[in-house]
């Protein structure tokens, strides 16, 4: 059973406010800036020309914790709930290091 990944940002009023992703659609994740990383998705489209994109902004330097809490998520055991809330910025829930705020990237 693959797992998903979910994630809203703090508006949640229309396109490209929330998303899930399946973990298999993960192509990189990486410092964008010194807050910020990015994780790069296989593009919703279809197209496979412009990935989507979830920016997390974290505290200053804190990519390693980031990227090791994401790997930790996506590794968890699946205990028969494939669901997985990575950052839910409508309820304060951001279980990445020092996450703090996110914005999603979609093509479509």
């Amino acid at each position: 059973m693959e797992r998903y990944l979910y994630f809203t940002d703090s508006a949640a009023d229309g396109n490209a406010d929330l998303a899930m992703y399946p973990t298999s659609s993960v192509t990189a994740v990486f410092a964008a800036s010194a807050t910020t990383t990015t994780i790069n998705f296989v593009p919703r489209d279809g197209t496979g020309t412009t990935e989507d994109v979830i920016t997390l902004t974290h505290s200053d330097g804190d990519h390693k914790n980031v990227m090791s809490d994401l790997v930790a998520i996506i590794n968890a055991e699946k205990n028969n709930s494939p669901f997985a809330v990575v950052c839910d910025a409508i309820n304060g829930v951001y279980n990445l290091g020092s996450v703090t705020s996110l914005a999603i990237t979609s093509a479509d």
